[in-house]
């Protein structure tokens, strides 16, 4: 039981941060932040490997007035999220088992 609330912890964790990463620099994208600041270039090659397995799938499309839709970064945070509840549903699953066993045991 303990085991599977410090892995929940750490997968909510981890993937609340990439989360947050890719937020951010879709935001930043979308509203057109200069990209030689050190704040924004920081969040760009943060994320820049979290992406890179998403590159290529979706175009970046340039709407009117500088905005950029950055579709790959917001597809990016769809599957990292769902990846962050199959680990936590399987985690969930081998923790009630887990729990059934030892319940068993005791009877």
């Amino acid at each position: 039981m303990a085991m599977s609330r410090i892995i929940f912890f750490l997968v909510n964790f981890v993937f609340t941060v990439i989360g947050f990463l890719l937020g951010l620099r879709i935001l930043l994208r979308f509203f057109g932040a200069n990209p030689s600041t050190p704040f924004v270039q920081w969040i760009y090659e943060s994320s820049d490997s979290l992406l890179a397995p998403f590159a290529g799938i979706f175009p970046v499309t340039r709407l009117e007035g500088g905005f950029i839709v950055d579709f790959p970064a917001i597809f990016a945070v769809i599957v990292y999220a769902f990846i962050g509840y199959l680990i936590v549903e399987v985690v969930d699953i081998i923790a009630y088992r887990s729990e059934e066993r030892v319940v068993r045991k005791r009877k």
